[in-house]
């Protein structure tokens, strides 16, 4: 989100998850080894859907467990850091370093 956009009045915590939402989802929608298998040998069949289905549940799922992690993040901002993310529509530096942490330690525990 750029500055010039106007800011949305939404939670904090909401602001940050779409400040970051699309960035997380290209991280998300990346086809890994066995996703660009199904997509090379399964063809137009109905395995191919099937692939599809499950690697758009699973990157869902993820998505998810973003949310939780973006949340649990913007819980921990100071006060100067709320008012910067109202102001520039910016999260910190640390900020997605720590959703990537917090993702972990919850996909772990799951």
């Amino acid at each position: 989100m750029t500055p010039s956009r106007s800011i949305p009045n939404v939670t904090d915590e909401r602001l940050c998850w779409l400040i970051v939402r699309e960035e997380l989802q290209k991280k998300t929608s990346k086809l890994r080894f066995l996703g660009w298998v199904t997509v090379l040998f399964s063809g137009r069949t109905r395995g191919a859907r099937l692939g599809g289905d499950l690697r758009r549940e699973h990157a869902s799922d993820k998505m998810s467990d973003y949310a939780v992690a973006v949340d649990a993040a913007a819980q921990t901002l100071s006060a100067d850091e709320r008012k910067h993310l109202r102001t520039a529509g910016e999260v910190p530096d640390w900020f997605l370093a720590d959703v990537e942490r917090r993702y972990r330690e919850f996909r772990k525990q799951r």
